[in-house]
């Protein structure tokens, strides 16, 4: 499934991943940004300032990562990244 994610100022990327996880991404999301904006359990995706964590910064690498390597660890999400998407996105999330 195809999922077009919109981060705002006409940023938009699109990922792919199972249908199964694609129909779950509106609850999945949720428990995505709880791990990004968790200084403990995210500490790849933040912006440095004077060595002090100071907000998150990610796009949808980051989704892809936390899909494939945190919430689906046993390949059941197989997400990537598509540059060029041949059929428009079947969900949209926005951030």
């Amino acid at each position: 499934m195809i999922i077009k994610l919109v981060f705002g100022n006409n940023f938009v990327q699109y990922i792919s991943c199972s249908t199964k996880v694609g129909r779950k991404m509106n609850y999945i999301q949720d428990d995505f940004l709880n791990w990004i904006f968790d200084e403990e359990k995210n500490k790849e995706y933040w912006t440095l300032e004077n060595g002090e964590r100071i907000h998150p910064n990610y796009d949808s690498t980051a989704l892809v990562d936390w899909l494939n390597n945190v919430r689906f660890k046993r390949g059941k999400a197989n997400a990537k990244l598509i540059t060029n998407p041949q059929l428009p996105g079947k969900k949209n999330l926005y951030f």
